[in-house]
């Protein structure tokens, strides 16, 4: 069975225009973030973001990591605890992909991310790193099977109340979706292009491709659809974020997506036009909300407001950290607005020694709060999770 239609489009051929408008207001919305900031304090917030993201993620299957957790695995720092360790190594291996699909899309010309070869890839790049061997043996139907990465998955399955297609159909199934949203490519707009994206997420989880992980890959392929549409400003808001909050209302609009056709007026394929819409309607919402979120968070005068008064409360010691240094408030301030600064400038920023604005530099990049390339390059502000839970309260929860 196939899985049309493929758009909120009527038996009329028309377009539903609540949710073109709803996606032409996220275009618009995401396009705005990071306008007031350079190019290094974005990509920090970026690099911040792949972590909460990759968070959140697992946090819908049940087994999110802090990202505190995260950056200590990062560090190669992991929990004596076996179970927490493999969650750990889960998180890392989510972000990885993270960054395999943004170096794909951006050194490759004309990827196809709707083919079979890249989602089969995604899970293949997912199910090999490290420690992630652990992930491998499902226990399906009273039996365990080893699940091989990166292949279509050769037993039938059901998820709640969810029947997937006969894994006979599956090579069919994926051909129709290269076939399908490949049609993207051919969108004059970025909101049709959003409208395919978002609807070929609900579509993949939909087919069920694999015996284990869909929904992980199925939302790092939505992050790929997001990229490779290049919608400005994704990046600094991730859509996993708002389907974490409440995973609950994801699955239940996922599950409408996946009604039959209900009557002649419901569309032209056999799944429900009025299900597909209903689920987009919600995901559109969830990423005005997101977007919005973090338009307020990013506010560069609330954010230098936050650096002073979090390193004024380390050093009065009422937060649960190591003091910070004297000085380190000027200095992340003026990285805030300029981004990176040559080591030599620093003296002249905080008006002390050269041999104080050393020692500075050092115990901030000893602390995770500074980052430099070499030993002697210019120096960067580095949004550690714990940073961060106070310049961006909501997005890394308390623990």
């Amino acid at each position: 069975m196939y899985f049309t239609p493929i758009l909120p489009i009527d038996i009329k051929g028309n377009i539903d225009q609540e949710l073109l408008s709803l996606a032409e207001e996220v275009c618009i919305k995401s396009a705005t973030l990071g306008g007031a900031h350079n190019t290094h304090i974005i990509n920090s917030i970026k690099d911040l973001l792949r972590k909460t993201n990759s968070y959140y993620s697992n946090k819908i299957e049940s087994e999110g990591t802090h990202p505190i957790d995260i950056e200590k695995a990062m560090r190669k720092d992991f929990s004596s605890n076996e179970y927490e360790k493999k969650l750990q190594l889960l998180s890392l291996a989510h972000i990885d992909v993270q960054k395999y699909i943004e170096n794909s899309l951006s050194n490759k010309e004309n990827i196809n991310i709707y083919t079979q070869e890249f989602i089969l890839n995604l899970h293949k790049e997912f199910y090999t790193k490290e420690g992630m061997d652990k992930f491998l043996d499902i226990n399906y139907e009273n039996k365990h099977v080893n699940m091989v990465p990166g292949t279509l998955r050769e037993n039938d399955v059901y998820i709640g109340k969810h029947i997937a297609p006969k894994f006979s159909e599956l090579d069919m199934l994926m051909t129709h979706f290269q076939n399908e949203y490949s049609k993207a490519y051919k969108q004059s707009t970025k909101a049709l292009k959003l409208l395919y994206a978002l609807s070929s997420h609900h579509r993949l989880v939909w087919v069920h491709p694999f015996l284990d992980g869909n929904g992980r890959i199925s939302r790092l392929f939505l992050d790929a659809s997001l990229q490779d549409i290049k919608l400005d400003g994704y990046g600094l808001w991730n859509i996993s974020r708002g389907l974490a909050r409440n995973s609950d209302e994801y699955k239940k609009h996922l599950a409408l997506a996946d009604m039959k056709l209900q009557s002649a007026i419901d569309g032209r394929g056999p799944l429900s036009l009025r299900g597909l819409s209903y689920y987009l309607k919600y995901m559109l919402e969830t990423a005005l909300d997101q977007i919005a979120f973090m338009s307020k968070n990013l506010q560069l005068n609330l954010l230098g407001n936050r650096i002073e008064k979090f390193v004024m409360l380390s050093e009065e010691e009422m937060l649960n950290i190591k003091p910070l240094p004297k000085y380190a408030s000027t200095l992340f301030k003026e990285l805030l607005i300029h981004g990176e600064i040559p080591r030599g400038k620093v003296q002249n920023i905080i008006n002390k020694s050269d041999r104080t604005a050393t020692t500075l530099i050092k115990t901030l990049i000893e602390m995770d709060y500074l980052e430099s390339d070499t030993p002697k390059s210019a120096i960067r502000l580095k949004l550690n999770a714990g940073f961060a839970s106070y310049l961006l309260p909501d997005l890394i929860p308390n623990r």
